[in-house]
């Protein structure tokens, strides 16, 4: 080994007169075992330099420095992120950020929180436009001609004119669905949130990383936590079931007798942002 690998002990033999050496036939190993003792306080001072220049290295310094390297990078991580994946976005945290602003780096932020997982994201604005984030990372895009994404043109018309709103949708696996009120078998309060079991603190989180990856001039409407896997596909046509048909803006509309009626999926949780 080249001993400018060896620690200081391994090497004290090498530099020292050998009236000093440790020479234990005869007993004489007094002055040896005291310049030992000096060198491990040597070694655990350089330990200690290399391990706290080696900290600020993603992937090669301890685990431990993880969470200051992504407050300052301002990468959120998963509740269930590995410490290597984690590293991993840490080490590309300049990538990430020339790309914020774009449905790319939002879904991939949605998806790496979202880890072990890793669900088919799908970001689709108001004119029609699709981006789709598979688990693969593969991205794929579609517009919609003629638009099939009517989320509100009859309960706000107002809004025809929002040309920057965009909707996420969010398919499985991801959180279980809750019963219904007082089905004995619900995630009703407890720290989480109605309809699905996740914690108040991680739909937090999951609305701010909505906030902090979207574009400065663009205004998420809603996150949809789709059930059905073959839900809200960007080949449907418009007015197909399932489909938003315009009346989605509220929670409930007229079915035409004066009852008031779901207006949205049920197999799909609704998360204001």
């Amino acid at each position: 080994m080249n001993p400018q690998h060896l620690s200081f002990r391994e090497t004290l033999r090498s530099y020292l007169p050998p009236w000093l050496s440790d020479r234990p036939t005869s007993g004489r190993t007094v002055g040896f075992r005291f310049l030992y003792g000096l060198a491990a306080v040597l070694d655990a001072g350089m330990q200690f330099l290399v391990e706290g220049m080696q900290a600020r290295l993603p992937g090669i310094g301890t685990p431990t420095a993880l969470p200051y390297i992504g407050r300052d990078r301002r990468i959120i991580r998963g509740p269930h992120e590995t410490n290597a994946a984690y590293a991993a976005r840490l080490l590309d945290w300049l990538e990430l950020w020339r790309a914020a602003g774009n449905a790319y780096a939002l879904a991939k932020a949605l998806q790496a929180f979202l880890a072990p997982d890793h669900p088919r994201i799908r970001i689709v604005t108001r004119s029609g436009f699709w981006w789709t984030l598979d688990p693969s990372g593969a991205l794929t895009w579609r517009l919609a001609i003629p638009n099939n994404w009517d989320w509100d043109s009859l309960t706000h018309p107002e809004h025809a004119g929002c040309w920057a709103d965009f909707w996420v949708i969010v398919y499985p696996p991801h959180f279980e669905p809750d019963g219904a009120w007082g089905d004995g078998a619900s995630f009703w309060g407890a720290g989480k949130i109605f309809g699905q079991d996740v914690s108040l603190s991680n739909a937090e989180t999951i609305r701010a990383l909505v906030r902090q990856w979207k574009a400065a001039h663009a205004r998420c409407v809603t996150l949809i936590f789709a059930y059905d896997p073959a839900s809200f596909n960007p080949a449907s046509t418009p007015g197909s079931v399932g489909m938003p048909d315009g009346r989605w803006g509220r929670w409930s509309k007229d079915d035409g007798t004066g009852r008031r009626v779901r207006s949205r999926r049920a197999d799909a949780r609704y998360w204001e942002v």
